[in-house]
């Protein structure tokens, strides 16, 4: 049973006799209200908390009716809906309506569902030091079966958390994040302590150092607030991890990062920069999109895109380097002469504009490394450029080559490259993910500028390649819509396993009103697939899990490997973090 103070009965009792909002001058006091089941990010009200998913705001001091609640982490934005599984109290803090300029208060939609305003104090300042951010405590004993849907934007606190899915950092991730608070270097660390847990990682690889607002970054120093490719490669119980880096996308310092584990991922190496430029201070022409390869011996091998003309960041020419000691000794960068295509530049001086998004997977006849290359270019007659996959074989890399005598295969090259046209948004597929069926077929997945993901497979390894098909739950099923954003693919088993089990992320929605064909991409839903050898389709996937619950940020440049027995997608969150999550059985279940 709820107990009122006498204080608060005679204080509700002059209100209701008035026609007035119910006002109380003290907490009420009761068992808390229990949800219903939902998948959220639960928190604790206390100063120095971040108080929503998608902005680095954090609670001042709260009021102490307030401190130690547990508070739903979600969007400024709110939609959030929550319902009410076993009656009890339910506290919600949202902007005071006299405060001018507060539109998103939702004083009015509170009252009138009944909420009381607690005035202790009437009004404080939650977090930041605007006005608008000025708040005022409601509370309810709601019933079960209530339901809450509130818009931008409030804070849901004082429930029972029994019901909820919410995340708690493993002890792994606990210590990275210790590590960085103790670490001077790292700017911004409370709220980046946060802010990176929003995608439930299992393993943290990399924490920039600069300041969150990019614009706030020290040209002298290490560009290190754009981290996007995030390829992470495995062997013999050694991880090495390399990514594209800079202070913003495209920016003048883009280089590629280099940083290794040699505990499993427990801890890693300072970054190092291979190719491109440390800094904005001292530019060089960037260098982009790496691709990382171990031969049999254990050299490890990482190409890239190199810009050498005014043109970029795609258009380079492919250079790379290489090392026989785990990574501590490069050699020089040296250039592998790559062919030259119909829609590349007439201008044989000038590089073609190209992108390999994956790491090369040991997918190709007898066992070579192959990977999908998107390929940007027009035909003399062509009124647009347009984006198209064709793949690229690497020959001989168990030979340990020199990196100018590396030989390499092109498929599926000019007029038999996978493409896909839209009347409205042009001519884009792009970005092909490849996994190996068990009856030894290939299968790819790539996106597009049609609202959706499209597939292809090929019978020869990987040298000729189906008409691309829009990506279906199953055939005559559902297309999964998705705007022209990654959509990686990976064998759940392994990379190279040909297990019959797969999972692929989508963010399954699209707007065909829109002006364009890149949209707001919000959250990522992974979709668990099974190998079905008498499908047209030859994987058929079950119903989507939410995976990336960020309104944006979520452009995952991923990359695969096992670990321990467990695999983890390494991902690039908000590209800004970088970390690592088990894809466990629960997906698949």
């Amino acid at each position: 049973m709820r107990t009122v103070t006498a204080l608060a009965i005679m204080a509700l009792a002059i209100s209701t006799c008035r026609a007035e909002p119910a006002v109380s001058p003290v907490f009420m006091e009761g068992e808390s209200a229990t949800l219903e089941e939902m998948t959220c990010f639960v928190g604790t009200i206390e100063q120095g908390a971040l108080v929503f998913t998608d902005r680095n705001f954090v609670f001042h001091a709260p009021p102490q009716g307030l401190k130690g609640m547990t508070y739903l982490k979600a969007s400024i934005n709110g939609e959030l809906p929550v319902s009410i599984a076993k009656a009890g109290l339910l506290t919600v803090v949202t902007p005071s309506s006299d405060v001018k300029g507060a539109f998103c208060s939702q004083v009015a939609k509170l009252e009138e569902a009944g909420f009381t305003w607690i005035q202790a104090p009437p009004i404080f300042q939650l977090f930041g030091d605007k006005a608008i951010d000025q708040c005022r405590i409601y509370q309810k004993e709601v019933a079960a079966g209530e339901k809450l849907l509130l818009p931008k934007w409030s804070v849901i606190a004082g429930f029972n958390p029994v019901n909820l899915d919410f995340f708690r950092p493993n002890d792994r991730v606990q210590r990275a994040i210790d590590r960085m608070l103790a670490d001077e270097r790292i700017a911004d660390g409370l709220a980046k302590s946060q802010d990176m847990l929003v995608n439930r990682p299992d393993y943290v690889v990399f924490i920039p150092r600069n300041p969150m607002g990019r614009s706030h970054s020290d040209p002298m120093k290490t560009g290190d607030t754009y981290n996007d490719h995030f390829q992470v490669i495995e062997n013999d119980g050694k991880l090495y991890a390399f990514w594209t880096q800079a202070t913003r996308e495209g920016d003048t310092d883009q280089h590629i990062a280099f940083s290794k584990s040699l505990d499993k991922g427990e801890t890693w190496s300072e970054p190092v920069v291979l190719a491109g430029s440390s800094n904005k201070k001292n530019p060089r022409l960037r260098a982009s999109w790496q691709q990382p390869m171990i031969s049999k011996s254990g050299r490890i091998y990482v190409l890239w895109n190199q810009q050498t003309t005014s043109r970029g960041p795609h258009c380079g020419q492919m250079f790379g380097i290489y090392s026989d000691d785990d990574g501590e000794v490069w050699s020089s960068p040296k250039m592998v002469e790559m062919q030259r295509m119909s829609k590349d530049p007439e201008d044989p001086l000038t590089p073609p504009s190209w992108c390999n998004w994956q790491r090369p997977l040991r997918l190709g006849k007898d066992d070579r490394f192959l990977v999908g290359v998107s390929r940007h270019g027009r035909l003399p007659d062509d009124t647009r450029n347009s984006c198209t996959v064709e793949f690229l074989q690497f020959d001989n890399i168990d030979d340990d080559p020199k990196v100018e005598d590396i030989k390499l295969s092109w498929f599926s090259t000019n007029e038999n490259v996978l493409q896909v046209t839209h009347e409205k948004f042009g001519s884009a597929c792009e970005e092909a993910g490849i996994v190996k069926l068990p009856d030894g077929r290939l299968f790819a997945l790539m996106r597009t500028c049609a609202g959706y993901p499209f597939w292809s497979q090929s019978r020869d390894d990987g040298e000729t390649w189906s008409k691309p098909q829009k990506l279906l739950d199953r055939d005559g099923g559902t297309a999964y819509l998705h705007p022209r954003s990654p959509c990686p693919i990976y064998d759940w088993k392994g990379p190279e396993a040909a297990s019959g089990y797969y999972f692929a992320l989508v963010h399954n929605t699209f707007d065909f009103e829109g002006e364009r064909e890149y949209q707001r991409r919000g959250p990522l839903y992974l979709i668990a697939g099974r190998f079905n050898p008498d499908a047209e389709q030859p994987i058929e996937f079950a119903p989507m899990k939410l995976f990336a619950p960020r309104d944006n940020g979520n452009s995952f440049y991923t990359s695969y490997t096992i670990v321990e027995g467990q695999g983890v997608l390494w991902f690039p969150d908000k590209k800004y973090y970088l970390l690592g999550r088990v894809i466990d059985n629960k997906w698949f279940e």
